[in-house]
């Protein structure tokens, strides 16, 4: 049972880049029906909903509750702004993970700005990447990037 909502979850997101209003009013009403499927037997917490904590549970209930707010009134993904889009994009992808017990595979997606433009771009990465990213940025900025790395013995000035 749970291969199969995990597989009406990829469907419903594979829509989202279906062409046409007549596959994304589809594809809301998809989504809209999943995500009831997956709240009514959460609550029952029986068969694959039996393994969830509460502190679970209450996550993906309320990432739910955002998905269908941003899906309230909507027949169509189109009439979402951008940003909106990719906050529904990203709590699709968070019910998915806590489905899978697999927050590091999980897509996350986020706007910003291109480098010499006010143009926006939509970016994506997986938690584990954003990490790892984190962490070399900390660790890069640990060290000075002039005079040399402090693990090699040489300080500012000084010859080999």
């Amino acid at each position: 049972m749970k291969t199969q909502m995990l597989a009406a979850a990829a469907a419903a997101l594979m829509l989202a880049m279906a062409p046409g209003a007549l596959a994304q009013a589809e594809k809301v009403s998809r989504i809209l029906s999943q995500q009831k499927e997956i709240r009514e037997a959460s609550e029952a917490a029986t068969g694959a909903y039996s393994r969830f904590e509460h502190d679970e549970k209450a996550r993906l209930h309320a990432t739910q509750d955002r998905i269908f707010t941003l899906l309230d009134g909507v027949s169509d993904v189109e009439q979402l702004r951008e940003d909106q889009r990719v906050e529904l994009f990203n709590a699709l992808e968070q019910v998915k993970a806590i489905l899978n017990a697999n927050e590091d595979d999980r897509q996350e997606c986020w706007r910003e700005r291109k480098i010499g433009t006010t143009m926006r771009e939509t970016r994506c990465a997986t938690v584990a990447e954003i990490r790892e990213l984190r962490e070399g940025a900390r660790d890069f900025k640990g060290e000075p990037s002039i005079c040399g790395h402090q693990a090699s013995g040489i300080s500012c000035g000084q010859a080999r």
